[in-house]
């Protein structure tokens, strides 16, 4: 029965790790993201300043866009879904038992961390090709944190609900059949 469980985690980490990457891919798109600015452009503002915009983009770099910059933003992505999946698996194994309220909060807290450190990444990257300086840099760090925790608690729930019924339709398949055994 251990095994099981073991496999089970594994399959709703990975379910995590793919869910981040649909928001990615939605980034990613010029027409989504020409459409959100049209109708939210205040959203847009902080990356004037530097900061990253949303989720890391998961698509074809942008015409213009030095190789560097691509590069960046596909290693974003691997570390959000890595670190959303090993958050993911982690919870599971520390709370095997937990409900559905909880698993969901704990899977937001993946994304919202899987995004902090992407923000830290894309923010550093960029701050390091500008060729500011030390604290320059800590400050371009400091602002990626803040926006991944920005973006990770306004649209963290959105990959968080996907893999919470996952778990929830995974969870009452295995209590029916114990019972029925």
């Amino acid at each position: 029965m251990q095994k099981v469980n073991k496999i089970r985690n594994i399959r709703i980490a990975g379910v995590a790790a793919v869910a981040v990457l649909l928001p990615c891919a939605l980034f990613a798109n010029a027409a989504f993201t020409a459409w959100l600015g049209a109708r939210a452009a205040w959203l847009l503002l902080p990356s004037a300043f530097g900061v990253p915009f949303a989720f890391p983009r998961l698509g074809p770099a942008a015409v213009g866009q030095p190789p560097w910059h691509f590069a960046t933003e596909l290693l974003a992505v691997l570390v959000l879904a890595a670190v959303t999946a090993w958050w993911t698996h982690r919870a599971l194994n520390r709370r095997p038992g937990a409900g559905s309220a909880r698993f969901l909060l704990s899977v937001w807290a993946a994304v919202l961390l899987g995004l902090v450190a992407a923000g830290v990444l894309r923010a550093a990257a960029g701050a390091l090709a500008a060729g500011v300086g030390p604290v320059a840099l800590l400050g371009f760090a400091l602002a990626g944190t803040l926006s991944g925790l920005l973006w990770g608690v306004c649209t963290g729930w959105v990959c968080a609900v996907p893999v919470a019924i996952v778990h929830r339709v995974t969870t009452g398949t295995e209590a029916r059949a114990t019972a029925g055994s």
